[in-house]
């Protein structure tokens, strides 16, 4: 007996005159990317915004026909925010998924972690995030998409010296957290290479609550600028115990600052501080409609994890459209070879020397409950061409 398909099928080649149409060509295959970050353990915020950030650049690329009419397809691998798990997922993505490059991982000790597993592959992997100058240093394979602490530091001096005309500083840092103490180091040599002079060092404990002696002594200094290169919540409560010694410095920060509880209504002592930063949504064009989009996507606004896992995205598309290969030194030397990148984070981004991109540095004044843009300072500000 005849099924109803069968019949169908025979009485549509009787009208057709006999003749049956050849079948559409199969789709292209999807270029494979990795992408390694941690949205389980300790750091799974970050990881979320970050694979957030990168999932909305694949979805508009793929929308847009993709890189050549192929379509990229993330090979997703959780971390779990441990350095042996990124290992793992590093040899899984090069080894079992076969992938032609990698996005991670967003802590540096993680990259730092599965960088030696992809060099060894011979398969490219940038990181959105990570800003250990080592990251790029296990190899030619390994990118980052992010400034380093030294140019934050150095960028950060430049914008007391030049905009805010300090001419005195102090510096405020956790002696316990080399993210802190790095910076400190930084900013103290490039604000004293400009002229500047640093009247007060002080630090604390990790474990600290009591910032009293340390901001009475700055207090008793008096300097023009007070940088403190710590994360919010150990800024939030100097702020406020500043406030209750009736001092109210002029406060400067890196990106450590990033969170929306220093413009919650209980964050004294902040308001019209100013921070490093790696995005604001007000930066540009390129900026606001991400933020649209983003904010359209997953209801909220983006944090600078998230724009930077999109603009990491962007720079390896181009990169695979430049090789137009999947071989792993072809879209490494395309990679190497960016230049004039405008992103969300920022215009005019190249590829330097060691893998390392040279890029804008954001600053974001906290003002009336917003994190405000104030300006970018080009690379070129922060680190002038050498005169010949």
């Amino acid at each position: 007996m005849k099924t109803l398909i069968s019949i169908l099928f025979a009485t549509a080649t009787m009208l057709a005159g006999g003749r049956v149409d050849p079948a559409p060509p199969p789709p292209p295959p999807k270029i494979k990317v990795g992408l390694i970050v941690s949205t389980t353990g300790a750091l799974a915020s970050f990881g979320s915004d970050t694979k957030n950030g990168v999932d909305l650049a694949v979805q508009e690329i793929n929308k847009a026909g993709g890189i050549g009419g192929q379509e990229i397809e993330i090979v997703f691998q959780d971390c779990a925010s441990k350095p042996e798990e990124a290992e793992s997922a590093a040899k899984v993505l090069t080894a079992k998924k076969k992938v032609v490059a990698c996005i991670g991982c967003v802590a540096s000790g993680l990259t730092l972690a599965a960088g030696p597993v992809f060099q060894k592959a011979g398969v490219p992997l940038i990181s959105p995030t990570a800003t250990n100058p080592t990251v790029t240093q296990q190899g030619k394979m390994i990118f980052r998409g992010c400034f380093m602490d030294d140019f934050q530091g150095e960028g950060i001096a430049v914008y007391a010296f030049s905009d805010m005309k300090a001419k005195t500083a102090a510096i405020l840092s956790n002696q316990d957290d080399a993210y802190s103490t790095a910076l400190a180091g930084f900013f103290k040599d490039k604000f004293i290479e400009l002229g500047g002079k640093i009247v007060s060092e002080r630090s604390f404990r990790y474990t600290a609550e009591d910032y009293s002696t340390e901001i009475s002594a700055i207090k008793a200094a008096a300097p023009d600028v007070v940088f403190a290169p710590v994360y919010y919540n150990d800024l939030l409560a100097i702020a406020k115990q500043s406030k209750k010694l009736e001092y109210e410095p002029k406060l400067l920060g890196s990106d450590g600052w990033e969170s929306r509880q220093l413009l919650a209504e209980d964050a004294v002592g902040v308001e019209d501080s100013v921070f490093a930063n790696h995005f604001c949504t007000g930066q540009g064009q390129e900026a606001k409609a991400f933020a649209a989009s983003y904010q359209k996507e997953y209801g909220e606004e983006p944090s600078s994890l998230a724009a930077l896992g999109y603009d990491t995205v962007c720079m390896l598309a181009s990169a695979l459209a430049d090789a137009a290969t999947a071989d792993g030194d072809k879209i490494a030397e395309a990679l190497g070879a960016l230049k004039e990148f405008n992103g969300v984070t920022g215009k005019n981004i190249r590829m330097g020397k060691d893998r390392n991109p040279e890029k804008p540095l954001v600053m974001v004044k906290i003002q009336k409950g917003e994190f405000a843009f104030v300006r970018e300072l080009t690379y070129e500000e922060v680190r002038p061409p050498k005169k010949k």
